[in-house]
C-alpha cells in the first residue's frame, strides 16, 4: 500500500503546486517561525497557502500510520516539508515522545503545523497537542484559517475537507498569536486557541 500512497502523494503535491501557481492571493501571511494551528479541514488549502506565501522556514507536521497518513507524508516530502508519524491512538507514551521530537524540530528552526481537531475529530474541537508542542518548542501558536473560492467541500468526511480549485481566490486569515510560557497551564491556553480558531474560521467563511 505504501508505494501507491507515495504515487498519490506525489500527485497531490503536483496539484498543490498547480493551485498555488494559478490562484489569486489577497493579503499576506506571517513569515515568523511558529506553530501553525488550523482545523483539519484546511490541510490541503493550507498547503497551497504555505507553498505560495511561506516557503521558509521549513514546515513539519504530524501524519498517521494509515493510507491517508502515508499519502500526506509523501505529499509533504514532495513539497520540501517534513512529517512525524503518530503511533496508534492507544500508544500514549509513544505519542508523547513524538510530540517532543516535533518540538525538537521546532527548536532547530522549523515551523510546526498541527491540526488541533485531528486526526479523527471531533470536528472543530481543539485538543491540546498544538499547545503542548508549542510549549516544548518555545514557539508561539499562530491560529490559521484559509478563505478559498471556488472550492469543493467533502461533506462525507468527518472534517468536511476543503479542496481548493485551480484559479481560485485565496486569503489566509490569521488569529492572534498565542505566546506559550515554559510552565504555563495548558487549559487556559487551549481555551484561547479554541476562541482564536473560531474567530479566524468565522472571518474566513464570510462571503
Amino acid at each position: 500500500m505504501r508505494p501507491l500512497a507515495v504515487i498519490v502523494g506525489w500527485a497531490m503535491a503536483a496539484y498543490v503546486r498547480l493551485v498555488a501557481a494559478t490562484c489569486r492571493v489577497s493579503g499576506s501571511a506571517s513569515q515568523d517561525q511558529v506553530v501553525l494551528a488550523m482545523w483539519h479541514e484546511y490541510n490541503l488549502a493550507a498547503a497551497v497557502a504555505a507553498w505560495r506565501l511561506r516557503r521558509a522556514p521549513r514546515h513539519v507536521s504530524f501524519s498517521t500510520q494509515t493510507f491517508r497518513g502515508w499519502v500526506m507524508t509523501s505529499m509533504l516530502a514532495a513539497l520540501d516539508a517534513g512529517s512525524v508519524e503518530l503511533p496508534a491512538e492507544d500508544e500514549r507514551a509513544e505519542a508523547t515522545r513524538l510530540a517532543r521530537e516535533l518540538a525538537s524540530l521546532g527548536r532547530a528552526g522549523a515551523s510546526l503545523v498541527v491540526a488541533p481537531d485531528g486526526p479523527l475529530g471531533p470536528y472543530r474541537v481543539a485538543k491540546p497537542g498544538a499547545v503542548i508542542v508549542a510549549r516544548q518548542a518555545g514557539l508561539p501558536v499562530l491560529p490559521w484559517a484559509v478563505r478559498v473560492s471556488p472550492a469543493v467541500r467533502l461533506n462525507r468526511r468527518w472534517d468536511r475537507h476543503l479542496v481548493p480549485l485551480p484559479f481560485c481566490r485565496l486569503q489566509v486569515v490569521e488569529g492572534e498569536a498565542i505566546t506559550v510560557g515554559p510552565r504555563e497551564p495548558i487549559r487556559p491556553l487551549l481555551a484561547r486557541l479554541q476562541a482564536e480558531l473560531d474567530r479566524a474560521t468565522a472571518a474566513a467563511e464570510v462571503p
